[in-house]
């Protein structure tokens, strides 16, 4: 069978907003080690949260009993089956329970199956750089997160990726509000002082309420979000390979994903790459 590959995988670049707009966030940076011009060698030292990108997120991030990203088995990381399930936000972007039950029952979603949930939202590289993007990302309403967790559950399903930039509504009640919607210049990035300082006083209550579908999620199904270029892979079954870094003890970490997808309805066999540049 002829195949193509897809990377799944949205670009880290200093000109994408990703980790500036939350206080737990911090933006990607570059800073010049070496250079080829006065060294003969390009060297960096870079600097981005865990939540960088497209990222898996596992039971740690929620439960201190919870396994952390590099302890997800690597067997399971690599040419996993899986079944693409479209799943359109409802107008205000949230997602509701009976919309995950009806999109898993109209899917060929079989016994262990990897889940990748599309809602057509990672599909326009243009908005990356734009904070809209994600801001107004589609997101599961608490229930949907729940049911999404029994669901994968009774079928095996250990695995769930979407290119839902966050999986609740980004920043949620608390953090939008008090943080989020403040003027730039109030809210500077991670690690200024106003930035931990917001945190010494986003207590677990808090939390409780902006993270609570990924909570929810997280602590039963490993997931992976912020995918995009999933257009190419509507009403497929698709093999999955994820290349998660190998930091320890962390319950997120920036992660690769790949698909392969079957070529033979004509589509080109070379590797197809989400941000437009082929190797």
């Amino acid at each position: 069978m002829v195949t193509k590959t897809i990377n799944l995988t949205r670009p880290i670049t200093t000109e994408s907003p990703a980790g500036s707009l939350f206080p737990w966030e911090a933006p990607y940076r570059t800073e010049e080690i070496a250079t080829l011009t006065y060294n003969g060698a390009n060297l960096f030292h870079i600097t981005m949260g865990s939540g960088s990108a497209t990222r898996l997120l596992g039971p740690a991030l929620g439960s201190p009993a919870g396994a952390t990203t590099d302890q997800f088995p690597p067997e399971r990381l690599v040419n996993r089956a899986a079944v693409v399930v479209d799943c359109p936000p409802g107008p205000d972007g949230e997602i509701s329970a009976d919309q995950v039950t009806a999109a898993l029952a109209a899917a060929d979603l079989r016994t262990g199956d990897a889940v990748v949930l599309v809602t057509g939202w990672g599909d326009d590289p243009a908005r990356f750089t734009t904070e809209e993007f994600y801001l107004d990302s589609p997101h599961l309403s608490v229930e949907a997160a729940r049911t999404l967790g029994e669901l994968l559950g009774r079928n095996s399903s250990d695995l769930l990726l979407t290119d839902c930039v966050y999986l609740d509504r980004p920043g949620g009640e608390h953090a939008r509000t008090e943080w989020t919607e403040l003027r730039p210049w109030l809210r500077p990035v991670f690690p200024s002082d106003a930035a931990k300082t917001y945190l010494a006083h986003y207590r677990p209550e808090k939390v409780r309420q902006d993270w609570a579908a990924t909570l929810a999620l997280t602590g039963s199904v490993w997931t992976v979000a912020g995918l995009v270029g999933c257009g190419a892979l509507s009403g497929r079954r698709v093999r999955l390979t994820l290349a998660p870094l190998p930091v320890q003890g962390v319950g997120e970490v920036p992660c690769t994903v790949v698909a392969q997808v079957s070529a033979d309805d004509g589509a080109p066999a070379e590797p197809v790459f989400s941000s437009g540049d082929q190797t």
